[in-house]
């Protein structure tokens, strides 16, 4: 509001400018062009036979007195076209005195002088009443214009051109008055619309805050006038999203604690349980128990240790130690511990690379990265408790891809596996190995390294987890 007020004054101001505080000089300006151009168009047609004609047109239009002398003064062309000529005043003297001072170098003489305003000796404003006239005091002012020319005789003579400059104050008090209403309109003008402009673009502004006081609840409600702009719309549409992923945040922070807590209750269970049986129990204390209760340990220390890294991942305080890395010997070296582990149950692994492929990256992460993937895979297999991985050189990059033969993953829920906390709608299944947060922690990995990842799944054939790494 306050914007468009002043842009309104600055406008008007200009126009006082202009019209008022400047009109007088603009005015000299323009008449002295004038007198100089009618100077111009008479001296280019001195030769003319018709050239009387011309002055007189030249003077009727722009009321202006012409008058044209050879050396001794005396009038060759003449013409007189307004009240105060003063030219067609003068006599010889005057007129020789004026030729006398006009510059020999062909340059032009302008001056401008003050004319004593016409006083009737008999009029004296006091004695009338009513709207009459006072006694003019405002000296008129005389523009003379004077050059050396050539005659159309071939002798040496002078041109001289007279105007009256008139004087502006019914003109500058007509304006005045005029900008005064203007003025006075356009600024009512000015602040309604600015009030009614900067209502409606304020109250959805308004709304659309109040409404976002109640995001760090979760709850965002559509403001009424929220929709009036494209900008406020868009806004207000991602706030509603934010409020959406902040009720999903919650609710995936819920369901994680809940995961967590099974995962950890489970192996505490049965080391609690054998425990007692080997302290309760005779014959009970026997290395078959004892290995038990030192994989659910281990199990226990997994589960930490990934909950810790995953929290230093989203922090950014897990460096990574970029280096030339075997990937071919880490991922079979990998695949080789892990199916030591799982082989018992009936789990294969599969893995057969064409040859050994070098990339950049961290040793420690990236193992990190393809462990969690073989635990996701070996979690989600189907019945035939198969999982492959494959290796594939792509230009400057090897991809690897680790894909088993589970129910897969419905195509709604795919760009959400991805988030932190996310896990699917089906029932919770306790990891094979890993602790459950290996997405999150591969997702975290992969973005340091800025490496390309994905996820391809078709239901009831299984799905496929890829990642690519630069060649070193």
């Amino acid at each position: 509001m306050l914007y468009l007020v002043l842009f309104v004054a600055f406008v008007i101001s200009i126009m006082w400018l202009f019209q008022i505080v400047w009109l007088d000089d603009f005015y000299r300006y323009y008449k002295t062009n004038q007198v100089k151009s009618a100077a111009t168009a008479l001296l280019d047609n001195l030769n003319n036979e018709e050239v009387e004609v011309l002055a007189d047109q030249l003077a009727s239009q722009n009321d202006v007195c012409i008058l044209l002398l050879d050396t001794r003064h005396r009038p060759v062309l003449s013409s007189e076209d307004t009240q105060f000529c003063l030219i067609h005043r003068m006599n010889v003297r005057d007129l020789g005195w004026w030729c006398e001072r006009i510059p020999e170098d062909g340059s032009v003489m302008v001056e401008q002088f003050n004319v004593q305003p016409f006083k009737n000796d008999r009029y004296n404003d006091r004695r009338f009443v009513g709207a009459v006239p006072p006694i003019s005091e405002t000296e008129h002012q005389s523009l003379l214009y004077a050059r050396r020319i050539t005659l159309p005789t071939g002798e040496d003579g002078y041109m001289l051109l007279n105007t009256m400059i008139t004087p502006l104050d019914a003109t500058v008090t007509t304006l005045r008055s005029q900008l005064l209403l203007i003025t006075t309109v356009v600024l009512l003008g000015a602040l309604l619309l600015a009030a009614v402009i900067s209502r409606n673009v304020s109250r959805p502004i308004i709304e659309t805050n109040e409404a976002a006081r109640q995001l760090s609840h979760g709850r965002f409600q559509q403001p009424k006038h929220g929709g009036n702009y494209r900008e406020m719309a868009e806004l207000n549409a991602t706030l509603a999203r934010a409020a959406d992923d902040l009720n999903q945040v919650e609710r995936l922070q819920h369901e994680l604690i809940a995961n967590i807590s099974h995962d950890l209750r489970t192996p505490l269970t049965m080391i609690g349980g054998y425990a007692e049986a080997m302290r309760d129990i005779p014959g009970e204390n026997t290395p078959e128990n004892m290995q038990i209760i030192i994989d659910e340990t281990a199990r226990l220390s997994t589960l930490v240790g990934e909950v810790m890294d995953f929290s230093r991942l989203q922090s950014g305080a897990l460096p990574m130690n970029m280096a030339a890395l075997d990937l071919t010997s880490a991922v079979q070296e990998i695949i080789s511990r892990v199916g030591k582990l799982v082989e018992a149950n009936g789990y294969a692994i599969h893995f057969d690379p064409e040859s050994s492929l070098t990339v950049t990256a961290d040793e420690k992460r990236i193992g990190q990265v393809v462990y969690n993937l073989l635990g996701n895979a070996l979690t989600y297999t189907g019945e035939s408790k198969q999982v492959y991985v494959t290796q594939e050189l792509r230009g400057d990059r090897v991809r690897i891809a680790i894909r088993d033969t589970g129910k897969g993953i419905p195509e709604s829920e795919l760009p959400l596996i991805w988030n932190r906390y996310y896990r699917t709608k089906e029932t919770h299944k306790r990891a094979i190995i890993g602790s459950g947060l290996g997405l999150s922690i591969v997702r975290s990995i992969l973005e340091q390294h800025q490496a390309p990842y994905g996820v391809d799944s078709t239901e009831g054939e299984g799905t496929t987890f890829w990642f690519e790494l630069p060649v070193a």
